[in-house]
Formats: structure tokens, C-alpha cells, sequence
């Protein structure tokens, strides 16, 4: 375990400080690639998926993402406890019915998305990509990973809905959240 800690370390230090300290080692870099997400039934997560970019796209295209869920409802059984969605983001709390299936979720709303958006749009964005991204068919919308967590208590459910629910006057679009219509709190 200390060494898998000492990884993440260093790994910080080097992306910080650049080409003066050497190069993380392949064991290094694959620790990183085999992240481990937790899989409990019963539980709840709190989830952030983020656009490639930050672009703000979201929100000028909320029909096709409410579909995008809708699809995903239709395939994977789980509840959405509380969402908002921001133009180049979205926070949400979800208890899967199966926990392993909530990447599938992700992915499957993800891959809807990117599929319904405009020609143009997408291929804006496949422009914009790197070359390694571009070969792995990477369509440029989203970024590749989400960030993920475990709810483990009320506490920690409480402060995650607080989080959601204020989001949008966080960043400034509204001054209530009530204001904000693209959130379950509205």
C-alpha cells in the first residue's frame, strides 16, 4: 500500500513540476490506468460528467440528453435521487438497482448523446482531439473519465445534495436555486 501512495505522489509531483524530475515508471502510470471503482448494491453514487473541454453545450441541447437518460432508464434499472445539469456538466446521485452497472449508465448516456448531437458539432470537436484520441475513436464530447463516489452514510448524502443543489448559483447562473429549471431541485 505505501508503495501505491508513494505513485500517487510522485505522479503529482511530476505532472506539478514537469520534464525536471524523471518520468513516472510504467508500473507507475499502469496503478493509475487500473483505477479501482467501488461496486456495492444497496448503495448510492454521486457522479460528475464533464464536457470535453468544458465546452457549454449541455443546455442548448437538453432535449437530446433527457432522451439520452430516457434510453438509459430504458435499458438499466436505477433512480436518479437528485441531478443538475450545468451547460458544461452535470452532477447526479444515482442508486443502481445492480452497482456494477452504473459505468454502463454513464456510458450508455454518453454514447446517446454523442450519437443524436449535429454533424457539425461533432466534428468540431473531433478536430480538436489528439491524434491517440482520434485513432481510439474518441468522438471529443465528453472527457473519457467521470468522476465517481460512494455514498456511504447520510452525512455524506446530505452534504453531496447540498453540493448539487447549490451548484447553479456557484457558478454564478441564478441567484435561488429554485431559479435554475435544469435541476431536480427546481
Amino acid at each position: 500500500m505505501k508503495i501505491l501512495i508513494g505513485c500517487k505522489i510522485f505522479i503529482a509531483y511530476w505532472i506539478c513540476v514537469g520534464e525536471r524530475t524523471p518520468r513516472p515508471t510504467d508500473f507507475m502510470i499502469q496503478y493509475l490506468m487500473k483505477y479501482r471503482r467501488i461496486f456495492a448494491d444497496g448503495y448510492s453514487y454521486y457522479l460528475t460528467l464533464v464536457t470535453q473541454g468544458r465546452k457549454p453545450i449541455l443546455i442548448d441541447n437538453i432535449d437530446l440528453l433527457r432522451y439520452a437518460f430516457r434510453l438509459s432508464k430504458d435499458k438499466y434499472d436505477y433512480s436518479i435521487d437528485a441531478i443538475v445539469i450545468l451547460p458544461e456538466h452535470i452532477h447526479m446521485i444515482i442508486t443502481p438497482k445492480r452497482a456494477e452497472e452504473y459505468p454502463k449508465i454513464i456510458s450508455a448516456v454518453k454514447r446517446s448523446f454523442v450519437y443524436g448531437l449535429d454533424k457539425a458539432l461533432k466534428d468540431e470537436a473531433k478536430i480538436e482531439i489528439s491524434a491517440s484520441k482520434y485513432k481510439r475513436s474518441h468522438a471529443g464530447i465528453w472527457q473519457e473519465r467521470f468522476y465517481e463516489h460512494t455514498i456511504r452514510d447520510e452525512k455524506d448524502w446530505l452534504e453531496k445534495m447540498e453540493y448539487i443543489k447549490n451548484n447553479p448559483v456557484k457558478h454564478g447562473y441564478v441567484e435561488e436555486v429554485k431559479e435554475w429549471k435544469y435541476s431536480s431541485f427546481a
